[in-house]
């Protein structure tokens, strides 16, 4: 493919001298600007957001990336990221991501930063994943003539992250198709390794003569995983009577083998992923949601009929990982990952899973699940992973998507001070084989231990 063709017929009009430069197949300008051996400040590319009066575009070079809160103090109204369909609509002779930084030649609104100083030479994206538009510095200038100018809106990105070449973790300038992020993360060639606790657990989960003593020396040798589940043991809901001083006595008399093989399991692999602590997706929120649906779907799951009971430990663990796209998207995606969290504070929850379509091409439950199912996890958590916010799922394994529903549902209404009468979602409690009042009790039993939860996110979250 070659440059695209408005912004070739735009240059030509407007007699701009310019040369194509042909490089490697880049994912990302600062990769770009590695690949073609040119400084991150001299390859420009934009950021396309919406603001009250449609699409506009944010001009800087790939050394910087835009702060969405400091450019609409200087507009004095919000912006915020556009969404993939209406790029797709507005450049659709661009490839994905590959946006050139010349608004007026697609009929936009342009803002370009007046505090950084602008280098001789200047290289653009130019709509092709393996061209770049080389031109004089005068000659970007004309096309920016109608651009607003602002101070101080582009931050720069930390040395670390502008320099060297490879695989680029931060998108923030391509807002990609879903099917270019499902590659990134079915490749994991950036995610943190699959932990060693990990892979010894899932020996464990194929070994039939595996026991106790197996198990509690392997929870033995990580302190921070062994506080957790006496932690947990010791929780006034499990009614053990006395106190769980050993790993032993957790396992063999409190929680239980599959319990803690589980728990282990899904701490093992979420820990490692570092994502920002605030905001709607936070690490503060991740495992606030994450330790609280694992205790009450695993609460909810010894009050479903013996017939079609599923496995406690299996329900802790979704109740844990379910939400795990969150993490993928924050480790890999990061600029991405804060604009959804703009969106979802401007708009609120209600619509989340259409602002991730429409922002990002996919769901955080297709993230976490690309990743699992590469990962080769347990087909009930890889399904339930996916399907946790689809009501119309009867698929294999829909005990554990209904009970990972009705916990969203619960957990809902409990943040938001509602009381839980007869607003519970009955198609959830007859396929699931409950009676409201169970849920109420356990419900009442999830709220009485707070304290205790509350002090296990805060040292997960830390």
């Amino acid at each position: 493919m070659a440059i695209a063709k408005t912004i070739k017929q735009y240059l030509d009009g407007k007699h701009i001298i310019y040369t194509i430069l042909e490089v490697p197949h880049f994912e990302s300008p600062r990769e770009a600007a590695s690949l073609a051996n040119i400084p991150p400040r001299s390859l420009y590319y934009p950021v396309v957001m919406r603001d009250t009066y449609g699409l506009m575009m944010a001009v800087m070079p790939a050394s910087h990336k835009l702060n969405y809160e400091r450019l609409s103090k200087l507009l004095h109204r919000n912006v915020s990221p556009a969404y993939q369909t209406q790029l797709s609509s507005v450049f659709a002779d661009c490839q994905p991501g590959n946006i050139p930084p010349v608004g007026v030649a697609y009929g936009l609104r342009t803002v370009i930063d007046a505090a950084l100083s602008t280098p001789e030479e200047v290289y653009i994206v130019a709509g092709d994943h393996s061209r770049l538009i080389k031109m004089s510095r005068k000659n970007f200038m004309l096309l920016q003539t109608n651009a607003l100018l602002a101070s101080d809106f582009a931050e720069a990105l930390e040395e670390a992250e502008t320099q060297g070449g490879g695989e680029v973790a931060n998108l923030a300038w391509s807002q990609d198709l879903g099917a270019k992020i499902r590659q990134r993360v079915e490749q994991a060639t950036e995610l943190p390794p699959m932990p060693e606790m990990a892979l010894r657990i899932f020996e464990m989960r194929a070994d039939p003569n595996v026991e106790v003593k197996h198990l509690t020396a392997l929870i033995e040798r990580d302190p921070s995983l062994a506080a957790q589940v006496m932690r947990y043991a010791n929780s006034p809901y499990f009614g053990y009577q006395g106190r769980v001083d050993t790993i032993q006595v957790a396992i063999a008399r409190v929680l239980g083998f599959d319990m803690v093989m589980n728990l282990a399991l899904g701490l093992a692999l979420a820990t490692p992923f570092k994502i920002p602590r605030h905001g709607p997706f936070g690490l503060d929120y991740y495992w606030r949601h994450a330790v609280y649906s694992a205790t009450l779907m695993q609460l909810l799951s010894k009050e479903i009929p013996q017939e079609r009971r599923p496995r406690p430990g299996t329900c802790y663990l979704i109740g844990l990982l379910h939400d795990f796209g969150y993490l993928v998207l924050g480790h890999l995606f990061r600029n991405e990952f804060e604009g959804l969290t703009k969106l979802v504070e401007e708009q609120g929850r209600d619509r989340l899973s259409r602002l991730e379509k429409d922002y990002l091409g996919v769901t955080h439950g297709e993230l976490g699940y690309w990743l699992m199912k590469a990962w080769g996890m347990p087909q009930e958590l890889v399904l339930a992973t996916r399907e946790h916010h689809n009501e119309q799922y009867a698929g294999p394994y829909s005990v554990y998507v209904n009970m990972a529903q009705l916990s969203d549902h619960l957990l809902a209404a409990y943040e938001a001070g509602e009381v839980l009468d007869d607003r519970l979602p009955a198609h959830l409690l007859q396929a699931l084989g409950l009676e409201p009042k169970q849920v109420i009790h356990v419900m009442t039993q999830l709220i009485e231990s707070d304290t205790n939860l509350n002090e296990m996110v805060r040292r997960l979250a830390a």
